[in-house]
């Protein structure tokens, strides 16, 4: 005796065939889409890096509490650890997230950091 297939059978069949016809999509690269609505330049050629997203995105308005990471005890010498001088500085000026935000200016050199949080409203500056 042949048994005719359940509604269950086609219906797996079917997403098989759905996932398998959709991996070429999954994995296609797209490039970033270019956004009207934000400063970009106008000649690529005017960016500092072409492989910095620096010109991607609207300079926003200045933080009003700006400090240095020296001002926490860093130091940018290649051998002193620094995590805890980024932390400190860190939770320090959180608190101004809801009063115009935030920077913490990192100068010129090298920094030894391990891992540390960063928090909303506020700008990590990179000096080079």
């Amino acid at each position: 005796i042949i048994r005719r297939p359940t509604p269950w059978a086609f219906l797996l069949l079917f997403l098989a065939t759905i996932g398998v016809f959709s991996v070429p999509f999954a994995t296609k690269t797209f490039s970033s889409p270019s956004w009207p609505l934000l400063d970009q330049p106008e000649k690529p050629e005017t960016w500092v890096d072409s492989n910095s997203c620096s010109g991607f995105f609207r300079n926003g308005l200045p933080r009003k509490f700006v400090m240095s990471i020296t001002e926490f005890g860093g130091v940018g010498d290649g051998e002193t650890s620094n995590t805890d001088a980024f932390r400190k500085a860190i939770e320090y000026l959180k608190r101004f997230a809801g009063k115009g935000g935030s920077q913490l200016n990192v100068p010129k050199g090298r920094w030894v950091t391990g891992s540390f949080n960063l928090t909303s409203n506020f700008t990590l500056f990179l000096d080079r």
